[in-house]
């Protein structure tokens, strides 16, 4: 068995303080709370065979162009989901991969998960976690268009934009509780990252993202027209990290 060395000495006639006691109890304290080094060790009881190759794949039932990863390792586990024009759809990041028109299409004025609309069905991050704490961070390509007006000035027109007093915003959801968001954000393309931290427990966890958008259709007088209001969505992307002991 290694020796362990006190950290301050005690000598002969020398009166105790209470520095020396607590120094040389929160080494040896260290050592059986896993703050070992090589005098705790005995020489060449581990070896290569020892150590244990991490679990890494690719997640099972994945459908509709959305890519899902899991590595998992001794204290900590990284989960991935990703749907993007860029890389799993073979298009350019002009392109949307959804686009909702806000005048038109179906839409809650509270938040809207992306599962309910097309080919994001599967896009939600689930996975086994383990006690202890979840990292991450979110990210989105969108874009959250204006009216634009024709309003004839003279014998031409003129385009006039509207959605001064529009927005959106983003927040992402564990196990469907609201743990980060990004706060109002107003009509133009952004790309949008929500970092976001959380105690977990031994369960099985859902991370998703929802959007709240905010728009105001204005009734077209007999000389003025109006284009539509289009929400699009470029790609989307969580990836978590799971620590444990």
């Amino acid at each position: 068995m290694a020796k362990a060395f006190t950290q301050i000495p005690t000598n002969d006639l020398q009166s105790v303080r209470p520095e020396n006691l607590n120094e040389n109890f929160d080494k040896y304290l260290g050592e059986f709370n896993g703050n070992l080094d090589g005098h705790n060790n005995p020489v060449e009881t581990i070896r290569e065979q020892h150590f244990i190759l991490p679990n890494d794949g690719t997640f099972s039932d994945v459908s509709g162009d959305v890519l899902q990863l899991g590595t998992s390792y001794a204290t900590q586990a990284y989960f991935k989901t990703r749907r993007s024009s860029s890389f799993e759809v073979a298009s350019s990041v002009f392109t949307p991969l959804l686009e909702i028109d806000l005048d038109q299409d179906s839409w809650s004025k509270g938040f809207n998960s992306l599962t309910q609309f097309t080919d994001f069905e599967d896009f939600p991050l689930v996975f086994e976690a383990k006690e202890g704490m979840l990292v991450g961070c979110a990210t989105i390509d969108w874009e959250h268009g204006t009216q634009v007006f024709i309003v004839p000035v003279g014998a031409g027109f003129n385009e006039r934009s509207r959605g001064f007093d529009w927005w959106t915003e983003w927040g992402v959801f564990v196990n469907n509780v609201l743990v980060a968001r990004s706060g109002q954000i107003y009509p133009r393309r952004h790309t949008t990252q929500i970092p976001f931290a959380i105690p977990c427990g031994s369960q099985q966890v859902v991370v998703d993202v929802r959007f709240i958008t905010i728009t105001n259709r204005t009734q077209n007088s007999p000389n003025t027209t109006t284009t539509s209001s289009d929400f699009n969505l470029f790609s989307a992307e969580i990836w978590t990290r799971n620590e444990y002991r």
